[in-house]
């Protein structure tokens, strides 16, 4: 983005209503979600500072999708024994944003639809990254937030503007636009700058911002590239399976060349998650509570 657009970005922003500032509870979780190497204990510590919080990184360990039968009533047996340390820092990270911004207001927001579009962009992301050794150099932790957060934008729009966001659902349905289109042409800014504005004023991970930043820059060259072009890919991929369209080879081949990644692995993924439907949209369920 240069300076010219990141300007009228910031113009627009500022013309919303304030953003809010982030809670000195949730402050803290941050912090301790961005320590690399934080001792599960200190973030067991941090995460109970928000009750709401807990609840429902509890509800996720014990759903089907992830605990398999096994039944956790404590932060740290979820950490320890079914999510994992870099799982819990992404899904916290994602239930922040879910807890600071209510979507009530926005009438045709579905939170079930908006969860099960993130959480099935970012498990694509994590297991289609297992076969691209370009991308060795980021975490599946990391990996998996991108994709968790890249639609953070929509959700800000929905506290934010929330009959403005109510007018985009009910027009798209006369253009035929996808929500992305819809708010770009009547608002001006796409929820990727949205979210990177926000990210950018929160002070969240520099990879994050530039992940949103970049997202529709086909020609950026940086060293992000390759996870940029992943989840293009798996934003597209998640949206056919939750709308039950069969997977088109076509839609995926120039970004699949691009990061050498095997259409069949696509397939493969597809037909996995199409399995654990069910199972997913209890999870979604839960994070949009």
């Amino acid at each position: 983005m240069n300076a010219g657009v990141k300007q009228a970005v910031e113009l627009q922003m500022n013309s919303l209503k304030n953003l809010p500032v982030l809670p000195d509870a949730s402050l803290r979780i941050l912090g301790a979600i961005n320590t690399p190497d934080i001792p599960i204990e200190k973030l067991a510590d941090a995460l109970l500072l928000s009750p709401s919080l807990v609840a429902r990184l509890l509800g996720l360990a014990n759903s089907a999708y992830f605990a398999r039968g096994r039944s956790v009533t404590d932060i740290r047996s979820a950490i320890f024994q079914v999510l994992g340390l870099d799982l819990v820092k992404a899904l916290a990270l994602a239930l922040i944003f879910n807890v600071q911004f209510d979507t009530r207001a926005c009438e045709r927001f579905d939170p079930n639809y908006f969860w099960m579009r993130s959480l099935t962009t970012a498990e694509c992301a994590r297991k289609l990254a297992i076969e691209i050794p370009q991308l060795g150099q980021f975490t599946p932790s990391t990996i998996y937030s991108g994709g968790l957060l890249l639609n953070i934008g929509v959700l800000v729009l929905g506290y934010l503007q929330p009959e403005e966001l109510n007018g985009i659902f009910v027009e798209r349905q006369k253009t035929g636009l996808s929500v992305s289109g819809e708010i770009r042409r009547q608002i001006g800014l796409s929820h990727y700058q949205i979210a990177y504005f926000l990210m950018h004023k929160w002070n969240l991970p520099t990879l994050y911002q530039v992940l949103l930043q970049h997202y529709e820059s086909k020609d950026f060259q940086g060293v992000e590239r390759s996870l940029l072009h992943l989840l293009r890919v798996c934003q597209r991929l998640s949206a056919a399976l939750i709308a039950g369209k069969p997977v088109n080879p076509q839609e995926f081949e120039l970004e699949c060349e691009e990061i050498e990644l095997p259409l069949e692995a696509i397939f493969d993924l597809a037909e996995q998650l199409n399995e654990n439907r069910q199972a997913m949209q209890k999870l979604a369920a839960i994070m949009g509570n």
